[in-house]
């Protein structure tokens, strides 16, 4: 089904919340975005896990380096309470120990500390993602309270000039004085409505300063992005897509092959492990004619544990089924998101087409009612009912057109990897 496009104006400033406020940057999705990915507190969290995790990678590693260590020491000895046959010596060594085979441990270790860090690199993603939906529907809710502000303020405009017609044909007795009772309520009301879209106005430029991770930033005028794009995909399509692009699903899948991992350090906890170390003590008259030097190679074999290495390995082997439960679950979950974005997105776009409809009928009728009244020969009941229905009927079709908005950005999201320089 294709939507014929009614084009509102590229770009317009948004209304002030109060009298004489007024700015002059015009924000762009891009920019607000951009700012975003530097700011986020959430985003700066997760790069800090990343860089933890990277850290515990040559933490892994750090075993099997060379261990290079010097000391030095001063021992006092003599006997009774006087200092005559009291005498001191002092002792330096220097010793360097080298890990040779733990029988595969450490390597586990450093690959299950890069698989964890991978974990969190998706992480990231996913966050960024979170991110981007965030601000991307305060942004368009801000288009939306601003076209809705603009409905309203219509709505109060055609009341106004209604009032002013009620007014000189009742001055001239073609018309009842019940004629302006109600022109005047029904003008305060299209005020009370104007002042409510102020209202969701300053509520969204609240939420997208916050997603932007500057809660008490000003935001001013923004670019109008509410306008119909048409996007289509097959449901089968993205469900493929989000199995394969999905940041959690990777995560998860990372978590799993990292329990794999854990649980093969867990059952060489019994594997022997073999290791050389030498040192040199420099002597206390001549450092290298009285010092002493030394070698050795260990060999240990661990015989039993008392029970350790079969628990670790039971423990290890359940925190892999449930990492892998959890895989499928999170699998099952994304392709339910996927397809409930999908439908919904299929639910907006038929909406907006019975809106755009419903809008152009209803400014027909108004066009008309308009044209009786400035005749003389409409009453009130009929151009208010015109107005209202105008009114209603361009509401829906900015909610149409911003549930077509949320609903491919949810559907984006439900697939994986949004891209925040092609918004």
């Amino acid at each position: 089904m294709k939507i014929k496009i009614f084009k509102w104006p590229a770009a317009f400033a948004i209304a002030a919340l109060f009298a004489g406020a007024a700015w002059a940057e015009t924000l762009t999705l891009s920019e607000c975005l951009a700012e975003a990915m530097s700011k986020n507190p959430d985003l700066t969290a997760y790069g800090e896990k990343i860089a933890a995790q990277r850290a515990a990678i040559g933490k892994a590693a750090s075993t099997g380096r060379l261990q290079l260590s010097a000391g030095t020491s001063y021992t006092r000895r003599g006997t009774g309470l006087t200092n005559e046959n009291n005498d001191g010596s002092y002792s330096t060594n220097v010793s360097a120990e080298q890990s040779i085979s733990d029988w595969g441990r450490r390597e586990a270790r450093v690959a299950g500390a890069k698989l964890s860090t991978e974990a969190a690199e998706a992480d990231l993603l996913a966050q960024r993602d979170t991110v981007v939906r965030n601000v991307c529907l305060a942004y368009y809710g801000l288009n939306r309270a601003t076209r809705e502000n603009q409905v309203a303020q219509t709505r109060c405009d055609n009341f106004e000039k209604r009032l002013k017609w009620a007014r000189s044909y009742y001055e001239v007795g073609t018309k009842a004085k019940i004629e302006v009772t109600k022109a005047e309520a029904d003008l305060a009301s299209s005020k009370l409505a104007v002042v409510q879209t102020q209202a969701s106005m300053a509520k969204f430029r609240a939420e997208l300063a916050n997603a932007m991770g500057e809660p008490m930033r000003e935001i001013g005028a923004v670019e109008d992005l509410l306008d119909y794009q048409e996007w289509d995909m097959s449901l089968e399509e993205a469900a493929k897509r989000a199995q394969q692009g999905r940041p959690e699903l990777a995560a998860k899948q990372k978590r799993v092959e990292y329990a794999k991992t854990n649980l093969t350090v867990q059952m060489k906890g019994l594997s022997p492990s073999l290791s050389a170390s030498a040192g040199y003590g420099l002597g206390a008259s001549s450092p290298f004619e009285d010092g002493e030097w030394s070698t050795k190679i260990s060999l240990s074999v661990p015989i039993t544990d008392g029970g350790l290495t079969k628990s670790n390995v039971e423990q290890a082997e359940a925190e892999l089924r449930t990492a892998q439960a959890e895989l499928r679950s999170l699998s099952n979950s994304v392709a339910l998101e996927v397809r409930e974005a999908w439908e919904a997105l299929r639910e907006a776009k038929e909406s907006l087409a019975s809106s755009t409809e419903a809008e152009r009928s209803a400014k027909a009728t108004l066009d008309l009612a308009e044209g009786r009244y400035a005749a003389g020969v409409g009453d009130n009941l009929e151009i208010s009912d015109a107005v209202d229905s105008y009114a209603s009927a361009s509401a829906k079709r900015v909610l149409a057109l911003y549930d077509c908005k949320a609903a491919r950005l949810d559907l984006e999201k439900a697939i994986g990897g949004l891209n925040y320089g092609e918004r």
